[in-house]
C-alpha cells in the first residue's frame, strides 16, 4: 500500500470513529434525559390513549348498538328472576280466571 492510500484509509477510519463516538455520546445524553423503561412506559401510554380515543369515537357513533347490547346482557343475567316473575304473573291471572267461572 502506498503512503497516500494508507493516509486516506486512516482519515476515513478516524472520520468513521468520530461519527460513531458522536452517536454514542448522543445516545448516552438521550438515555440520561429519559431512561429506556421511561421511554417504553411513555410509548405504551401513547398507544393506550390513542386506543381509548378511538374507542370513544366508535362508541359515540354507535350509541344505540351499545345500549341494546347492554340491555340484552342485563336481561340475560337476570333471566331467572324475570322468568319467575312472568310465571307468577301469568299463573295468578290463570288462577283468577278459573275462580270466576
Amino acid at each position: 500500500m502506498s503512503e497516500e492510500t494508507l493516509s486516506e484509509a486512516r482519515t476515513r477510519r478516524d472520520a468513521a470513529w468520530a461519527r460513531m463516538n458522536g452517536q454514542v455520546d448522543a445516545l448516552r445524553t438521550g438515555l440520561a434525559e429519559r431512561s429506556i423503561p421511561t421511554r417504553i412506559k411513555d410509548a405504551a401510554m401513547d398507544h393506550v390513549i390513542d386506543t381509548v380515543d378511538e374507542a370513544k369515537a366508535i362508541a359515540k357513533d354507535n350509541i344505540p348498538v351499545i345500549g341494546g347490547t347492554l340491555a340484552l346482557l342485563a336481561a340475560w343475567f337476570f333471566r331467572r328472576p324475570l322468568l319467575r316473575l312472568f310465571k307468577n304473573r301469568f299463573a295468578s291471572a290463570e288462577e283468577a280466571d278459573e275462580d270466576v267461572t
